[in-house]
């Protein structure tokens, strides 16, 4: 479809879209939106220097992946990354190397570092977040709509809720009233 502006007021799609991105990328920055890191970087460099370590290792009691990120404090799919990131750029890894082998004691102060940091608030907090407290009204409403056989998605839905929050609202109405809990209700 044609569009409906005069060709000189218009610009072209790939000018006018940078135009947008340039727009956002100020407004995120005045706002200071960037999500703040879940470790410091010493903690980051760490890891990744046992990282490499593990993944040059060719020792065969080499703990499994999974094993090796427990071990770490991290996610395994953090550590599969960071594989992946070195199987395609070797100089990733010669660059890490020339740090020398990583120490245990080298890992405990950067996280004592990203422990200070996070208690200053310059981290993300890696627990979860505190759920937002929930009108009695909304709880009565999602009751009494529940009863009445609409499901838990309906509920949410029409009441532009979060599922988890529905579900959280009808166990704490089954618990409060003494019924059976929600796993054993009939789901319509």
């Amino acid at each position: 479809m044609p569009s409906q502006y005069r060709p000189e007021s218009r610009s072209y799609p790939y000018d006018a879209s940078m135009q947008n991105l340039r727009k956002a990328c100020a407004r995120r920055k005045e706002l200071g939106a960037y999500p703040r890191p879940w470790r410091s970087k010493e903690e980051a460099l760490m890891v990744r220097r046992l990282v490499v370590l593990w993944f040059t290792c060719r020792d065969l009691n080499r703990p499994s992946g999974r094993d090796w990120a427990r071990q770490l404090g991290i996610s395994h799919t953090w550590l599969q990354k960071l594989v992946r990131e070195f199987k395609t750029d070797p100089s990733e890894v010669r660059r890490l190397q020339a740090y020398g082998d990583p120490a245990a004691e080298q890992l405990d102060r950067a996280k004592k570092y990203t422990l200070r940091m996070r208690d200053r608030g310059e981290l993300r907090s890696p627990c979860r977040r505190v759920p937002p407290a929930i009108d009695p009204a909304i709880e009565q409403f999602v009751q009494t709509r529940f009863t009445e056989g609409w499901s838990q998605s309906r509920v949410a839905r029409e009441l532009f809720l979060d599922r988890r929050t529905v579900k959280s609202i009808l166990q704490k109405v089954t618990q409060n009233s003494g019924q059976k809990t929600l796993a054993r209700l009939p789901c319509p």
